[in-house]
Order: C-alpha cells, then structure tokens, then sequence
C-alpha cells in the first residue's frame, strides 16, 4: 500500500509541474507569474478585497501578499487604496489595465482548461474534484 501511496503522490505532483510549467509559459507573454495571474482573477472577483484576504486566498505569508500586489501596481495592472474601515488596512481594485488583461486570462484559462480535462466525462471530474477535496490540507 506504501508505494500506492508513493505512486499517487508522484503522480499529483508531475501534474501540478506540468500545470506550473505549462501556465508559466503562456503568462510570460503577458509579463506574469502563475500567483500574479490568480491575484489578478481574485480582485476581479472580489473587488476591493483588502491584501490580506489576498494572503489568505493564496497561503502566503502577508509580505509575499504585499510584494505581488506592489509589483502588479507597478505594472499598472492594480490600484491600492487605504480602507475606509481600517486605515491600516490596503484596499485593492482592478486597473483599466487590469480589468482588460484579466479578460484575457479567463479566455486562455478556459482554453487550458478544456485541453487538460478534455479526455474527461463530466462524471469522471465531479469524482476527481471530490477526491481532491476529501486529500485537501486546507
């Protein structure tokens, strides 16, 4: 059963290399790294979100949370603001730029997407997101 254990755990992690390598590449394009690109779809869908719901969104520590954030400002992808409930806390919001490229990216994700679980039924991925689910360490 151990190397069952071992086979599984090789497997999920060649296929988490393959989505890291495969996503890199096609964000270098657009001057992106895989968790600037994920930063950019959370704002878009919590606009205004605060960095450390960013950090909390992504398990990161709050200064790797501060560092994408400023990076993506100085891209001009993101606008920080200082919170109107707590002025110690950073207000985030989707540039014009911001708002366009992450159009883009919802485009080319769904592409990816469709190409990585094409070989899948329906069925078979309500499985493996429930079996994702029950190895989860969240």
């Amino acid at each position: 059963m151990e190397d069952l254990d071992f086979l599984i755990e090789r497997k999920i992690r060649k296929l988490g290399n393959h989505f890291d390598i495969s996503r890199n590449k096609a964000l270098k394009m657009y001057n992106l790294t895989s968790n600037q690109s994920i930063a950019l779809l959370f704002f878009d869908l919590h606009d205004g979100a605060m960095i450390s719901d960013l950090k909390e969104y992504l398990k990161v520590s709050h200064q790797a949370a501060q560092k994408i954030v400023e990076r993506m400002r100085v891209d001009n992808l993101l606008s920080i603001s200082v919170s109107e409930v707590d002025a110690r806390a950073k207000q985030v919001n989707l540039t014009t730029h911001g708002k366009q490229l992450c159009e883009i990216l919802k485009n080319t994700r769904v592409s990816f997407e469709k190409q990585i679980f094409e070989n899948l039924s329906n069925t078979e991925k309500e499985t493996l997101s429930k079996l994702l689910d029950k190895i989860s360490i969240d």
